[in-house]
């Protein structure tokens, strides 16, 4: 073990130099964000702007085309793959952070975009397109999203919901730009050198990010807790010195290692939080994919013509680039717990009572806002609320661990959400069994969140 680190010390460092850091903690801190929303732009963002290959790789290799059998195109399983290779690699790209840093990790998952891109305009094979922009390129874009999903809390005690919020909002903000512009290369350039040309963009661009991530060193950290225990000694309260030391100590722990002051990976996994936090978040943000997939397919059945259902479907993406920054500032008045509790307790409603009835444009285009709104505040608030219950110490591995039933459960929500479609909504269920099954999987999500926030803390007015 001392040979690996020591073998790892040897790599070539990346990021914000540590001295410049100490020098110019606000800079680095504004680098960091920059660099962490054009990350979640070029990384996540590719994923959002999928649906373009999705539709090309349909034309190209469905059944009717290739002559095989079957009603389901093979094609679609380049997606879930890459779906899949990016949540599980959230949880090995957390470890890594832990080994090689914020800067070296991040060129690493460059590395994996662009070469996965980049053989892919070499493909001719579904197989192929599977293990090359299907795992390659999905393995990337998570490692991409663990580190600027996590990074910007260490450089703010303050704000970080509104901040966190900002970030997440570059994947909304990568589909909005990405999909049109994917569109125009495979138009100019056809589907191989659209691949081509987007894999030596995305590996360029990410690699530059690279350069501008860095944790935030403990010099600083130690220097807020001096200051910390200064404001406390002046407030003319009569407070001792040890006294004021004591509380700078809490605070410190409480920013370190959470609400329940849980260490290591072992702690984490043993704590029952743990896993009120890990259901909530895997069956919400596959209720959230089955959503997004569904609107069109939702829209034509209802009698909306295909240009309405896109139209809605897009909405439905601006809406959660508001609703990430929106959210996230109110997260720091109200506490983070406390705002994931209710976004997805509203979304749960929006499914039942506003998609589920909705038979025209103006009601789709209702629940688009509402639930683009809430649900997109999904994506920062996992690491927000690992935060408070696990501290700063280990995020990027804490976030990670929660990838794990991710991966299970966007892979196979699609699929049962098919079948659900096919056997229940053809058959006079109609295609609002679609929407009651993702409004179920949602309740029971809030529930989980309702559990978690019982276990913190049973004071209704608390802030968590």
């Amino acid at each position: 073990m001392d040979a690996i680190k020591k073998q790892l010390s040897r790599l070539p460092k990346f990021g914000i130099s540590k001295s410049f850091s100490l020098a110019h903690p606000h800079a680095a801190a504004g680098f960091v964000v920059l660099a962490s929303f054009t990350g979640m732009f070029l990384g996540p963002g590719l994923t959002n702007s999928y649906g373009v290959f999705e539709e090309e790789y349909e034309n190209l290799y469905s059944n009717s085309n290739t002559g095989a059998k079957g009603s389901i195109s093979p094609a679609i399983s380049i997606g879930a793959v890459h779906l899949a290779s990016n949540y599980l690699f959230t949880t090995i790209a957390g470890a890594l952070c832990e080994r090689l840093g914020m800067g070296l990790t991040t060129f690493v998952g460059a590395l994996m975009v662009g070469t996965g891109l980049l053989t892919a305009g070499f493909c001719t094979k579904v197989w192929q397109l599977v293990l090359t922009q299907g795992v390659l390129t999905g393995a990337g874009v998570g490692t991409i999203f663990i580190v600027v999903s996590t990074i910007p809390t260490s450089w703010f005690s303050k704000n970080q919901g509104f901040l966190i919020g900002l970030v997440h909002s570059g994947s909304g903000v990568g589909g909005l730009v990405l999909a049109p512009l994917t569109r125009f290369l495979i138009n100019t350039h056809e589907l191989s050198g659209s691949v081509k040309i987007l894999g030596l963009v995305l590996a360029a661009g990410l690699s530059v990010i690279s350069l501008g991530m860095a944790s935030k060193p403990d010099e600083l950290f130690d220097q807020e807790d001096e200051d910390s225990i200064d404001a406390v000694s002046s407030t003319g309260d009569n407070v001792s010195e040890h006294k004021a030391s004591s509380l700078a100590k809490k605070r410190m722990s409480v920013r370190s290692f959470g609400v329940r002051d849980v260490r290591g990976t072992g702690g984490v996994l043993r704590s029952q939080e743990f896993w009120y936090l890990n259901v909530a978040v895997m069956l919400a943000e596959a209720a959230f994919y089955v959503v997004l997939f569904f609107l069109p397919v939702f829209s034509i059945g209802i009698g909306l013509s295909s240009e309405q259902g896109a139209l809605i479907t897009g909405v439905a993406n601006g809406a959660t680039i508001i609703g990430r920054i929106a959210i996230g500032y109110v997260a720091d008045v109200a506490g983070n717990i406390n705002m994931f509790l209710v976004t997805q307790l509203l979304v749960t409603l929006s499914c039942l009572f506003l998609w589920f009835p909705a038979k025209s444009f103006t009601m789709m285009m209702v629940f688009a806002c509402t639930f683009g709104l809430f649900a997109g505040s999904l994506t920062p608030m996992v690491p927000l609320c690992s935060v408070t219950l696990f501290g700063q110490s280990g995020l990027a591995n804490n976030v990670g661990l929660l990838g794990i039933g991710m991966v299970l459960t966007t892979s196979a929500a699609p699929v049962v959400a098919r079948v659900f479609y096919e056997k229940l909504g053809q058959s006079g269920g109609g295609y609002g069994t679609v929407a009651l099954l993702c409004g179920g999987i949602y309740f029971v999500a809030t529930v989980s969140i309702l559990a978690l926030r019982m276990c913190v803390s049973r004071r209704l007015w608390t802030k968590i």
